[in-house]
């Protein structure tokens, strides 16, 4: 085993101070204006149950879930589908039964089934719930608990609840027989109210619906991502007396919080009479999601404070959907993006693939109410660029998975695979008057292009099968949009001869492109290598890009976290997202931006973690129903993201000491505007301080310094004990927050040189002004 495996922080004895002269020259070239990005993939309930602000757990009764064999060691038996309309929901004096025009088969095909009365959309399901009155048990109700994270877990309420706050309440209700009073609101785990009550009354005066009534439904697949096959009424306000036969009709209302707890959605039926309703796309959230007013996000809505901890990361692009959901655990699993615009009744519904990480190995649906539509939205929002990441027509080649290879000469590969890739262009910026996939989005409220210009193509995908689909991918989308960067799989393994293949391929596409100036980075091709390793690792290889050769093919590092995965090291809870970990990624991040100029683009995974709905132990933000955890990762990162120069300068490292300065890491950007400055960035991974003489005056030569114009340096510095790290609980606020030291300085020259004791563990910021 290589020794890069076993190498540790290297431990210097506190008696003795190393000392060194850290010097910043001249400028090496322009950094990349990309350089820190985000990745977000419905991992660890990272969508639903987090960044999606609707607090119902199977809110359409559309649930599709895993039915995963563990002891079959590969094949598509081992990958089954589950189709559970009335999963997480709970009948009380009252019956129910899941309904539709089409129900997902073992292998995730559509089934057609029978149906007493059409669905809004032809994929959509819906639930049919009579209550027989009256009950010598108690109130016909039906309650949701919301996404709490199952296992031991499956039985706590998650809906976040906070006083006097006002939360959004909207169902489709279509009334089938009788009348009936439903109330609705959220209630404590004791049945008490936790917020004020809406009321929908309705009344029927006919005989149930008749299974040959015309109804209006649309059964071509063309209008599959655009409309509802039927009509919803006009809203309805809180109280509204519905009169009819056939109609769906939307609720709308606001309730308030009572008091501050979690707790279950409640509809409670009151009816003097046996009576039957149908209902869909129940709705719960936060009134002040993300974009509230705004026009744009009509569809599924944002959980705020998930939205504004990214922002803070300023991040310059968003990688979505992934990530292994890209591919799907099985063929059928893939994530399919049309399947995720349109109406959200339009949106046909799939098991994630991460169900088999999760506490019960199972409940796990990827509703698609954060589709591509409200990713592009997200990516706007943020002014960060959309970089898209599509199925290449092989699934997951993890091991354990099923890798099956879609045949590259099939019409399947052709129209399912290569026609995805092109649509999804012109969804993003297409012109609605001449494109049909552009005028889905200006039906959706977004006339105006979203300025795509780079898209993956696959997920850690390795191999001569790869490499050939990516050419026929790549080639069919430069032939329409010459300018498109296209982003190529290195795999999953962060070695050199793993990766061989596709760097020897990217590398001889960039000598022969002759429009490599012409995409978003001026590169002919990115490379998307992927590392999980140990600490130790990661600061080994600060110097990973420093012989990587300028050819026109640059490196996207697109998942990456110091959490011992390859390194064989366990995955505890305990061990994640320790201090130590993220002194290992910001030695690591300095490397990357020494070599700005290959390495484009990086991204931190996983991006989002539910509590305690986690699958993967280490993840940059972590969440519960109510509060935000950014863990010590995420202020790492945040520090490097935030400041981030157009220009990278030479850094060198001068020993003074006998003892050698391996486990110091200095990186330094600026720009030259009107808000002149440089950013130098030192991280000490050893338990001993470290004496620096800073000299600066080169890199200075910029910011116009004369002895009449003194130097003002600040200096944040981050550090604490390797094993420290911020935790959450199912409930209540994070804790263990590492605080950071300021202090400010001014030279009295340009020349001058600062004298500094960098801290043991830590990461140094010295901004000069």
């Amino acid at each position: 085993m290589s020794e890069l495996f076993r190498l540790p922080f290297r431990s210097i004895p506190s008696t003795i101070e190393t000392m060194v002269r850290i010097s910043v020259g001249s400028p090496t070239h322009h950094t990349s204006g990309r350089l820190y990005g985000v990745f977000f993939e419905d991992i660890n309930h990272g969508a639903d149950g987090g960044l999606n602000a609707n607090m119902v757990n199977n809110y359409s009764f559309d649930g599709v879930y895993l039915d995963h064999h563990t002891w079959r060691m590969a094949g598509a038996e081992r990958w089954r589908t589950q189709a559970d309309s009335l999963r997480f929901w709970d009948f009380i004096n009252c019956s129910a039964a899941g309904l539709g025009s089409e129900i997902r088969g073992i292998h995730g095909q559509r089934v057609t089934t029978d149906c007493p009365a059409p669905p809004i959309h032809a994929h959509s399901r819906y639930a049919r719930i009579t209550s027989d009155v009256p009950s010598e048990t108690g109130p016909a109700y039906l309650e949701n608990l919301g996404y709490n994270g199952g296992g031991d877990n499956g039985g706590e309420p998650a809906f976040s609840i906070v006083a006097d706050h006002t939360y959004s309440v909207s169902l489709a209700v279509r009334p089938v027989h009788g009348r009936a009073e439903l109330s609705v609101g959220v209630v404590d785990r004791y049945g008490l109210p936790l917020t004020s009550i809406t009321r929908l009354s309705y009344i029927v005066d006919s005989d149930p619906l008749d299974d040959t009534e015309e109804t209006g439904l649309r059964q071509d697949d063309g209008a599959d991502a655009q409309d509802s096959g039927v009509s919803i009424s006009p809203d309805s306000s809180d109280g509204a007396i519905v009169i009819g036969r056939d109609g769906w009709y939307r609720f709308n209302a606001d309730v308030t919080g009572l008091n501050t707890d979690y707790g279950k959605l409640r509809i409670t039926i009151d009816a003097g009479e046996r009576t039957t309703f149908d209902l869909d796309l129940v709705q719960f959230m936060d009134a002040d999601y993300w974009g509230a007013g705004d026009p744009k996000w009509r569809y599924g809505k944002l959980r705020r404070d998930l939205v504004e901890t990214i922002q803070a990361l300023h991040p310059a692009f968003l990688r979505f959907p992934g990530g292994c959901i890209v591919e799907g655990v099985t063929p059928g699993n893939e994530y399919r993006w049309k399947d995720t615009v349109g109406s959200l009744a339009a949106r046909r519904q799939q098991y994630s693939m991460w169900s088999f990480k999760m506490p019960d190995g199972s409940s796990y649906s990827q509703s698609y109410q954060i589709g591509f539509y409200e990713y592009f939205c997200l990516c706007e929002d943020l002014k960060a660029k959309p970089l898209p990441t599509l199925f290449a027509g092989i699934a997951c080649q993890s091991p354990g998975r099923d890798p099956r290879h879609m045949d590259i000469n099939s019409a399947t590969f052709r129209n399912n695979v290569i026609q995805d890739y092109l649509d999804l262009i012109e969804f993003a910026n297409g012109d609605p008057e001449s494109s049909s996939w552009a005028a889905v989005r200006r039906d959706m409220g977004h006339p105006e292009p979203f300025g795509l210009d780079m898209i993956g193509v696959g997920n850690e995908n390795f191999g001569a099968d790869y490499v050939a689909k990516f050419d026929m991918i790549s080639e069919a989308i430069h032939e329409r949009y010459p300018d498109m960067l296209c982003v190529m799989s290195a795999g999953l393994f962060p070695f050199q001869p793993a990766m061989k293949r596709s760097w020897d391929h990217a590398r001889a596409l960039a000598a022969t492109d002759s429009g490599a100036h012409d995409s978003a980075t001026g590169d002919a091709i990115i490379v998307d290598e992927h590392s999980y390793h140990s600490p130790e690792w990661f600061a080994s290889q600060a110097s990973r890009f420093d012989a990587y050769p300028r050819c026109g093919a640059g490196v996207y590092f697109g998942e990456y976290s110091a959490n011992g995965y390859f390194a064989g090291q366990p995955q505890t809870e305990q061990g994640a997202n320790t201090w130590k970990s993220a002194l290992g990624e910001a030695a690591f991040l300095t490397g990357c931006e020494r070599n700005s100029d290959v390495v484009r683009m990086t991204s931190y995974a996983p991006l989002l973690a539910h509590i305690p709905a986690k699958g993967w132990a280490q993840n940059l933000i972590e969440f519960n129903p109510a509060h935000v955890n950014p863990t010590v990762n995420y202020e790492v990162e945040r520090l490097f993201s935030t400041h981030l120069g157009d220009t990278t300068y030479a850094v060198s490292i001068e020993q003074t000491a006998s003892r050698p300065a391996k486990h110091l890491y200095v990186s330094a950007t600026g720009h030259d505007r009107d808000d002149a400055c440089r950013y130098i960035k030192i991280v000490n991974i050893s338990d001993s301080p470290v004496d620096v003489t800073l000299e600066i005056a080169r890199g200075l030569a910029g910011l116009g310094a004369s002895p009449s114009r003194p130097v003002r340096l600040e200096v944040t510095t981050l550090s604490a004990n390797p094993t420290a790290k911020t935790t959450i609980g199912y409930r209540g606020e994070a804790s263990g927050a590492i605080v950071p030291e300021r202090r400010a300085y001014t030279l009295p020259s340009p020349s001058s040189l600062l004298a500094m004791k960098i801290k043991p563990y830590s990461v140094t910021l010295v901004v000069s002004r």
